[in-house]
């Protein structure tokens, strides 16, 4: 019997000693899994932008954010310094050159102001582009930052004379390609029927250079007219804007769309509307995303009237009324 009783201890020491065994092997993997570097939240990965070796295009790296993502300072700050610093073991080229000082930043209403030395001017062509679409594409994946604007020695951004004004991801409408090269985008344009007193909506393939900004791509289709669109039926159709007129500039700000146009644009066309020709504009630039009203201005001056239309002056929304089949 004493015999028996060694052997049924001896199996239930060995029973427990394998139990602690295994307690231990699920402790350790347990604070090995929750406590491990690899345990990586896919909220927590950012896609950092970088020039590529040649300067020619943008590319994406996978960052792991180490700040709390409900600290947006430290967010922000953290991705500015992997902005300052080549990607890829080097391979991949900082949008923030160590001579392109960043200065400082202002947080306001979801929108980020990014200040920077003068010699940022130095940045010219696709490469200013290509960094500033980095940055932008960079910051614009934190939640609360919807736009961002650059400023240089206080003041915003001049490229070829023209305010940059706000900016997002739609701003840079493609995945800026090789050396610049030309892009293709489905565009809508708003032309007159051959009433004069009605918009038609038109649907066309514009090609661009990378570089190019959007709303100014959208005035140089309609100063061109619709004689100039290939790619589908535009017969019956008519200019809404004066042939000669010039485009100025062109500035996007809390989703106002500031155009200053020469004052060739006055000179009312005979065959439409002036609230045609004032609202193929507003129409055709409210189509992009995050303009949502017109303010024009004629050689920098407000004019309260065009023609007939009256409320020139102030920011102008979408009319759908005028468009034909819509009302």
């Amino acid at each position: 019997m004493m015999k028996h009783g060694k052997t049924v201890q001896k199996r239930h020491n060995n029973i427990y000693g394998l139990f602690m065994i295994m307690a231990v092997f699920f402790v350790s993997a347990f604070f090995l899994t929750g406590c491990g570097e690899d345990n990586v939240s896919s909220s927590d990965i950012i896609k950092v932008y970088y020039l590529d070796g040649a300067g020619e295009k943008l590319v994406a790296e996978d960052y792991t954010l180490k700040s709390k993502k409900n600290d947006i300072n430290a967010v922000i700050d953290e991705l500015i310094k992997a902005l300052e610093k080549n990607g890829e073991k080097d391979r991949l080229i900082s949008p923030i050159e160590p001579d392109i000082e960043f200065d400082d930043y202002l947080i306001k209403d979801k929108q980020v102001s990014l200040f920077f030395t003068g010699a940022y001017n130095n940045k010219t062509g696709i490469t200013e582009v290509l960094s500033r679409a980095a940055i932008v594409k960079t910051l614009c994946q934190i939640d609360e930052i919807e736009k961002i604007d650059f400023f240089v020695e206080d003041q915003p951004l001049m490229v070829q004379g023209e305010s940059i004004g706000q900016m997002d991801e739609s701003t840079f409408v493609v995945d800026l390609g090789d050396r610049g090269e030309p892009q293709s985008r489905m565009v809508r344009l708003y032309f007159g029927d051959k009433t004069g007193e009605k918009l038609v909506p038109v649907d066309t393939l514009v090609t661009y250079p990378a570089a190019e900004k959007m709303a100014k791509l959208l005035v140089d289709c309609l100063i061109a007219g619709p004689e100039k669109i290939t790619d589908v039926d535009v017969s019956g159709l008519v200019r809404t804007v004066p042939a000669k007129t010039v485009l100025n500039s062109v500035t996007i700000r809390d989703n106002i769309c500031y155009l200053d146009l020469g004052r060739q644009f006055v000179e009312l066309l005979p065959n439409v509307t002036s609230d045609v020709t004032v609202y193929s504009i507003v129409n055709t630039l409210c189509e992009l995303p995050g303009i949502s009203g017109v303010q024009f201005t004629i050689d920098s001056g407000v004019r309260e009237r065009y023609g007939e239309s009256e409320g020139f002056n102030r920011a102008l929304e979408r009319n759908l009324d005028i468009v034909s089949g819509e009302s």
